[in-house]
Formats: C-alpha cells, sequence, structure tokens
C-alpha cells in the first residue's frame, strides 16, 4: 500500500495492478494520514490516475477537497490578518512552505493541505511578533520574554498560535535549526539572507522567499529536519515549484556543495524522479547519484506511519548510539501552567509510546532505515 500510494501521487499510478475493496480502504486512510486526499482527488479529475478507483474512495476524495478548500479560505484570512498585524508593528513576515506554495504553484489551494501556516520573522523580533499576535487575539501559551527570547534563539520557531478561527500559526525565528538526530549534520541557515531577498507575491499579498531560497528550504525541511518523514507532499511541492520557476542549477549546485546540502538535494531530487515526474534529476543537472538500495529505503519513510514519527526517529537515534532523542524534555513543557507532575506525566508518555513502536516491526525497519539515511547524508 505504501508503494501503491506513492504511484498515485506520480505518474506509475498505472502500476498499481488490482486492488481489492479492502486493499482500497487501506490504501486511503494512509492517504488521510498524508494529506493526500484532496490532492488525489484533483488528479482524477484531471484525469491524471490511470487506475480504477472505486466510487467510495472517490467521494471521499471528493469531499476531502471540498471541505480543505474552505479551510484554505479561513487559513488565507489568518495569514492576512497576521500580516497586517506585524506590519503594522514593522515586523517583516516571510510565507514558509504551504503557505507560501499553495496559492502560487498548486493547481488549486484546495489540493493543498496545511496543518498550520508559518511564518519567517528576524530573531530579534520574533518575542515582540509572538505577542503582537496573543494581543490580537490569537491564544498561545502563557511563556515569559525570557523563554521565548531563548526559544528564538535556540528552536525553529516559537509556541504555536491559535487564530479566533482556529487557524494554528509558528512565528519561524529561522527557517531551519536543529536536526532531529545529533548524527546529522545540519546545513548552516541563513535567516538574514532569506529576509533580505525576499520578494513580494501580489496574489498572497505577502513576502516570499526568493527562488532558491525557498528551493533550499523546501530541500532541507524535508530530507534534513525531517529525514523524509513529511509524506509524499515534501516531493510534490518541489516538483511543482520548480515547474513554475527559472532555477539557475549551476548557481544551485555551488551553493548545495559549500552549504553542505548536496546530498540531501540529490536524494530528493532522485526521489521525485523515480516517483513523481521521471527527468527531474537529468533536467536539475544533478551531480549526485543516490544509491538504489537506499533510495527503497528512503521512499518507505516517506509514507511512515505518521503517528509513530518521533519513535521511529528515536529508534534511529539508538541505533546510531545516540541518546535520549526522544524523550529529552522540551522548551515548550517550560512554559506557564506546565507542572512538575505534568511534565513527568509527559516523559512518561512517550516512554510509552517508544515501547510500544519498538514491538511493531515495520516501525523498527523504518527507524533502522533512518538510522542509515542519517549515517549517508552526514558522509562525505
Amino acid at each position: 500500500m505504501r508503494r501503491a500510494l506513492l504511484a498515485l501521487t506520480g505518474h506509475r499510478s498505472g502500476e498499481i495492478g488490482a486492488l481489492s475493496e479492502r486493499q482500497w480502504h487501506s490504501l486511503d486512510r494512509l492517504a488521510s494520514g498524508h494529506r493526500l486526499q484532496p490532492h488525489l482527488h484533483g488528479k482524477l479529475v484531471r484525469k491524471e490516475i490511470e487506475a480504477e478507483v472505486p466510487a467510495a474512495v472517490a467521494q471521499g476524495w471528493q469531499e476531502a477537497h471540498r471541505f480543505n478548500a474552505l479551510d484554505q479560505l479561513v487559513q488565507r484570512r489568518a495569514l492576512a490578518q497576521v500580516a497586517e498585524t506585524l506590519g503594522e508593528r514593522g515586523i517583516a513576515a516571510v510565507a514558509l512552505k504551504g503557505a507560501a506554495l499553495a496559492w502560487s504553484v498548486w493547481p488549486s489551494p484546495a489540493e493543498r493541505v496545511m496543518r498550520d501556516i508559518d511564518l519567517l520573522v528576524p530573531q530579534a523580533q520574533a518575542t515582540q511578533a509572538y505577542r503582537a499576535l496573543r494581543e490580537a487575539g490569537w491564544q498561545a501559551p502563557q511563556a515569559d520574554g525570557g523563554l521565548l527570547d531563548q526559544m528564538a534563539r535556540e528552536e525553529t520557531h516559537l509556541p504555536p498560535l491559535l487564530s479566533p478561527d482556529g487557524v494554528m500559526c509558528e512565528v519561524h525565528a529561522h527557517a531551519w535549526a536543529s536536526a532531529p538526530l545529533g548524527s546529522v549534520t545540519m546545513p548552516p541557515c541563513d535567516d538574514a539572507g532569506i529576509l533580505a531577498r525576499a520578494v513580494w507575491d501580489d496574489t498572497l499579498g505577502m513576502l516570499l522567499p526568493g527562488d532558491e531560497d525557498m528551493l533550499v528550504h523546501l530541500v532541507v525541511h524535508c530530507a534534513v529536519s525531517h529525514l523524509f518523514n513529511v509524506g509524499p507532499l515534501g516531493l510534490i511541492d518541489i516538483d511543482l515549484f520548480v515547474g513554475e520557476r527559472e532555477i539557475d542549477w549551476a548557481a544551485f549546485w555551488q551553493r548545495a556543495q559549500g552549504e553542505g546540502f548536496a546530498r540531501p538535494a540529490a536524494l530528493v531530487f532522485a526521489l521525485i524522479d523515480r516517483w513523481v515526474r521521471p527527468g527531474f534529476q537529468e533536467n536539475a543537472s544533478c551531480p549526485i547519484r543516490a544509491d538504489a538500495a537506499l533510495l527503497d529505503q528512503v521512499e518507505d519513510l516517506l509514507v511512515q506511519d505518521p503517528d509513530a514519527r518521533k519513535d521511529i526517529n528515536a529508534i534511529a537515534g539508538l541505533a546510531n548510539g545516540e541518546r535520549g532523542t526522544r524523550l529529552k524534555e522540551a522548551p515548550l513543557d517550560q512554559a506557564e501552567g506546565s507542572t512538575g507532575f505534568r511534565r513527568l506525566g509527559r516523559l512518561a508518555t512517550r516512554g510509552a509510546s517508544l515501547a510500544g513502536t519498538l514491538v511493531n516491526r515495520q516501525s523498527r525497519n523504518d527507524g533502522l532505515a533512518t538510522a542509515e539515511l542519517a549515517r549517508w547524508l552526514s558522509s562525505d
């Protein structure tokens, strides 16, 4: 079912063969977990899926598409509210990932499901931006200025905020920060450069990263920040973005070699070539070829159990000799109202979750594959 889902999202849907009704429903549950149902509806309408999709499954995709269209309108309004609130205070905000792509490169915003909207602001103004949104009616955990400043220095984003309409927003002080495993080398992040090179998008009414910065961010987010557990959406975002932009590939690869994300980019592009768009590697002048056996493992990570992601990373950390990857206390646990007993309860829950994941054969395999991926990404 994992590879069948990958095939449906790309150019190989004719290869999945005849599936039973039970298999189709299993595939549909996997698609839902990876937020792909609205996109699959769009592909079905455009006749980009060769397989015979059962009527009940197709109807579910259509309903998911309709509901997401409404969600996108609410998220778009929340994005405008954020831009206005922060703009009034002179805080530059750059839309990242889905917030930047749904309305600009996707066939329809209704096909791109977003859990939240992500915005990059200057680190020195991150705490001010967070408080400005709270004052504007957004709900968020209470945290003192010292903790917020610490998170702005050390974490990718501050605690999530919830709009009056229920839209979640993450204020990023960094486009990316630490990797989920200590054994993974994180490429340096030029946040000031991303902000300085940002361009205004008339359609969205916001600043977006420049084309090369956007592509670098999408590659690093997929391959390094999340070790491919972002799902097939990570590949689709990049494919659609590159299809709409003119990328200077020579400059991209020169930067990739200098900043240490050439191997992650090569792996991402190889998977796009294999599953989404044939010829992608050649068109991108990719100078590195990943081993086919590694690709087989990594493509499984794209469609891993979404609920087991953190535990799979913990298994990978243990396999690579790391300790405490999964069970350490998060900075947000220090926020006001988070008592010692509650923090101990969260740690106990995390430990129980990891123990449950360890007895699942597929998740154990995914953890070992993640460990091998981490070693490959960090090798010369």
